[in-house]
């Protein structure tokens, strides 16, 4: 008996170290700002396909985080930031005129489906805004 419990002892414990990789692998980027978060963010990424074994996204996210570091200025990502705000703070208007469009017909079915694509777009919208401050 012994004998046969070795194996699987070993393969709980090889379970542990590959379930706890991606956690040690990774980074706290909280307290960093605009293109280093975005950097620290797209490396703990990579980690997590390393701890996975998966080579193609390790090597496409190799490839956006040179692009990101060829490319990425702080302000260039704050202006694209405050655009998708916009962008999702008119759609949440358009949303709220189709649902008092839906509202003033009567029709319970397109009120529902009106308020479900208000409540998309503000969910939008408030990850938009989490994102202009991160």
């Amino acid at each position: 008996m012994p004998a046969m419990l070795k194996p699987l002892a070993l393969a709980a414990a090889a379970a542990a170290v590959l379930a706890a990789g991606p956690v040690r692998a990774a980074s706290d980027c909280s307290a960093q700002r605009g293109c280093a978060a975005k950097f620290c963010h797209i490396e703990n990424d990579i980690a997590a396909a390393q701890a996975q074994n998966n080579t193609r996204r390790e090597a496409g996210l190799r490839k956006a985080l040179a692009e990101a570091k060829a490319n990425c200025t702080d302000s260039r990502l704050q202006s694209q930031r405050e655009a998708d705000v916009r962008e999702k703070q008119s759609k949440v208007a358009e949303r709220e005129s189709e649902l008092k469009e839906a509202r003033a017909k009567g029709k319970q079915d397109k009120i529902d489906k009106a308020q479900r694509k208000l409540d998309e777009a503000q969910a939008e919208y408030d990850a938009a805004l989490a994102e202009l401050n991160r």
